[in-house]
């Protein structure tokens, strides 16, 4: 039988005190967590916040016409407008990150029983931190991934009867951060009243303090604390045979180096109490990007155990009210914050206006530049073509973009984008590598780890594979149960595999004589 997914996991992350064991977990964590007494009277750590930036270098298309921007193609080449992403990331201390599981848990199966009674029948709607069967009729097979979901809606796409018809793609703006704390707190008690036979309308204090601390948090910058602490950082060895070693204060130097010097906490719990005033972020302000602060009444931290299954509870009436609209003469599927619906044309108007109402209905934004619309058009031989909506027409050289995944109307490929990625960091890491294998002080006389390489972007290193962990008592490999899980190829090749008339396999065929080409130039 396969085995439940598990509320408890052990973080290793470093935070403020030292990491669980799981050894305690039946002893006094479990006993401890699932007590709503203690709960109820909980005292929660601040979280510590992370800025995680990406850069990205874009194609610059007209919005007329969907065509590739004049002013950025200079003597037939094309030029990438550079772009910055930044994700704010919050880690809780690890007993918190445990209280936040456990409660994630509870709301889960209570948000799984409200979506599956009649009223409602999104089972299928929400694809996003849930659990989906690919056969329901087998309990025990494997979950559906991004893969079935592109695919599902790609298949609808094939199998729609009618002539002409629309599928319209929409983004919710800076979703965990606008979510409002009143409405999400209303749907919290709605759904757990309608599991437990609570009080509608009310949370247990337990269920509160859990709220109050997932709202308004409080929070440290991980540069402010690793300054306060870099001089005495706890660290902890791990041996080569999986034993531990004795725990140490070990002064590291930069924030990247925190991994390699095997660090496992930044303080006691003790010591940051001292310095505790001059670390914390207010919980009760929120400071904007235009420099604003106002009252924190709105947003969740990303990151945290239980911020997905907040996120879905939060919009259950909007995706009621949404596919009730949509049902019977479409498609309507929400992945987190992206959204999409098949119409046909005649009910695109209306439809465009339900969704930018009810989203205004739990205060949140839909992205208007990032709204997107694609025609299908079958023609006399059968066949779907597709073209994307602009201002003054219709390109019908653009696929149809989810879930990483394009569509043509006939054909599944992998998104442009993620190709040229890969590839992107395949030539970074090889011109990496002949760099420090140049170097005067490198053993190697400048040759290639070349079996690396090939593992990283190589069809060679595709496969999931166990790992072999050295055993120096019995001077041999032994069996873990670690695995590793492949490249980028590994999810091209699953993708190929599972989706249905694709062409993906094409795509990545020549991967191996442009590596070979890098590593040989």
């Amino acid at each position: 039988m396969k085995k439940k997914k598990d509320w408890f996991k052990i973080k290793r992350y470093p935070h403020i005190g030292l990491p669980l064991d799981v050894r305690d977990r039946h002893k006094w964590i479990e006993p401890y967590i699932t007590n709503p007494l203690k709960i109820a009277n909980h005292r929660f750590l601040p979280f510590i916040h992370k800025s995680l930036t990406v850069r990205k270098f874009r194609k610059v298309y007209s919005e007329e016409d969907g065509k590739l921007d004049s002013n950025f193609v200079k003597e037939g080449k094309v030029l990438r407008k550079p772009d910055k992403k930044s994700r704010e990331l919050f880690y809780a201390s690890h007993l918190d990150s445990l209280v936040f599981s456990y409660y994630a848990h509870i709301l889960s199966l209570a948000y799984e029983k409200k979506i599956n009674e009649p009223a409602y029948n999104l089972s299928e709607v929400v694809n996003a931190y849930r659990s989906i069967l690919v056969d329901p009729s087998k309990t025990d097979g494997p979950n559906k991934c991004n893969i079935d979901f592109a695919n599902d809606a790609f298949e609808f796409i094939r199998s729609c009867q009618e002539p002409e018809f629309v599928v319209i793609a929409f983004d919710i703006s800076s979703f965990f951060d606008n979510l409002n704390h009143k409405l999400l707190r209303d749907r919290w008690a709605e759904i757990l009243g309608d599991f437990d036979g609570l009080k509608q309308g009310e949370l247990p204090p337990d269920h509160f303090n859990v709220f109050k601390n997932i709202t308004r948090f409080s929070h440290i910058d991980i540069v402010d604390i690793f300054e306060e602490f870099k001089d005495r950082i706890i660290t902890r060895k791990i041996r080569r045979d999986g034993s531990y070693g004795p725990v140490k204060l070990k002064p590291v130097e930069k924030i990247k180096y925190l991994r390699n010097q095997n660090a496992i906490a930044f303080c006691y719990n003790k010591d940051f109490l001292k310095v505790k005033g001059k670390l914390i972020q207010p919980s009760k302000t929120k400071k904007l990007k235009d420099g604003r602060v106002v009252p924190r009444n709105f947003g969740i931290p990303q990151g945290s155990p239980i911020s997905s299954i907040l996120a879905n509870i939060y919009l259950l009436k909007f995706d009621k009210v949404v596919n009730d609209f949509i049902r019977k003469k479409g498609l309507y599927r929400r992945y987190s914050d992206d959204i999409i619906v098949v119409c046909p044309e005649s009910v695109k108007s209306d439809l465009e206006k339900l969704v930018y109402s009810e989203i205004e209905k739990v205060c949140l934004e839909i992205q208007p530049k990032k709204t997107q619309v694609f025609h299908f058009l079958r023609e006399h031989d059968g066949r779907l073509k597709c073209g994307q909506e602009f201002d003054n027409e219709i390109n019908w050289n653009k696929n149809l973009v989810y879930l990483g995944f394009e569509f043509d109307g006939e054909f599944s490929l992998l998104k442009s984008a993620s190709l040229s990625g890969y590839y992107r960091k395949m030539k970074k890491y090889v011109r990496r590598a002949k760099h420090y294998s140049a170097k005067r002080y490198s053993t190697k006389n400048g040759e290639l780890f070349k079996r690396r390489i090939l593992k990283k972007f190589s069809y060679k290193g595709a496969k999931r594979t166990r790992k072999w962990i050295w055993n120096p008592s019995l001077s041999e490999f032994e069996k873990s149960d670690n695995y590793n899980y492949g490249n980028f190829l590994t999810y091209a090749f699953k993708a190929a595999n599972y989706m249905k008339n694709n062409k993906i396999k094409g795509q990545i065929k020549r991967h191996w004589g442009i590596l070979n080409k890098l590593i040989k130039s």
